[in-house]
């Protein structure tokens, strides 16, 4: 069975059940305009894939911005403030740590909110994507005083809402293998986590009711990668038994 059938089988067994089997697609890291940008939107609009886009509110530069803004199947994440690692030795690469106080994070994020409302003109959804997933659990429940009522991470949400607080959802499923090659997992490795993760929807084991997320960065994609999704874009979008749904469907219906 090639990689891609393998995912088709798994498609298979959600129509059986009568379900589609839903998706999203996060990329993170926007900011500077490059080719890779480029590639990305034109992607997502020959596929007509919706596509949500974690944008670094500081690092967003007027070219990048304009480009953005004429795409039509984009829409815009925040990416925390500057995608500043202030971890220390031995603690994982966090922008918005603990060890900071909570005032000062909240007014952080709240300057990245309004830096990317400005720049994009109203177009960024109020949800928050943290730089490397991971932010102080004690800014959760406060991240609608400034106004940011959604939140991606990675990984099986335990619920909705991250009680209390924002709407939850996440992404299952990194092409990249940030902890030894830093490129792509190959086209066996991803579809592997697609299909584990679908099954374990499809059995109840984790939310069913939570779409499979992909994530992709496209500043680290080689053609591999460029191959990959193009193809898995073209499988999802056109079956009968998948949907691609947008982050405007995630985040705003709760």
């Amino acid at each position: 069975m090639t990689n891609f059938a393998a995912l088709d089988a798994e498609l298979a067994m959600w129509a059986k059940t009568g379900r589609r089997a839903t998706f999203w697609w996060r990329d993170d890291g926007a900011g500077i305009d490059s080719p890779a940008l480029a590639r990305l939107l034109a992607l997502a609009a020959t596929h007509k894939a919706s596509l949500a886009l974690a944008v670094i509110p500081l690092k967003l530069d007027r070219s990048a911005a304009a480009r953005i803004e004429a795409a039509q199947e984009v829409a815009v994440l925040q990416h925390g403030l500057r995608h500043e690692n202030r971890a220390v030795t031995n603690e994982k690469k966090c922008e918005f740590p603990s060890r900071f106080p909570l005032d000062a994070m909240l007014g952080e994020l709240d300057q990245g909110r309004s830096h990317l409302q400005a720049a994009l003109n109203g177009r960024a959804l109020p949800v928050l994507v943290p730089p490397w997933n991971r932010l102080a659990p004690a800014l959760i429940p406060v991240l609608a005083s400034i106004g940011l009522h959604g939140l991606s991470t990675y990984g099986a949400r335990r619920a909705v809402t991250a009680a209390p607080g924002p709407v939850q959802v996440n992404c299952h499923v990194d092409v990249i293998d940030w902890k030894v090659t830093r490129g792509f997992i190959g086209e066996q490795a991803a579809i592997k986590l697609l299909c584990a993760y679908l099954r374990a929807r499809r059995e109840g084991r984790v939310d069913s009711e939570e779409p499979t997320g992909v994530l992709t960065h496209h500043a680290a994609h080689d053609e591999a990668t460029w191959r990959f999704l193009d193809t898995l874009l073209a499988r999802v979008v056109g079956h009968k038994a998948a949907h691609l749904l947008p982050a405007s469907a995630l985040f705003l219906s709760h």
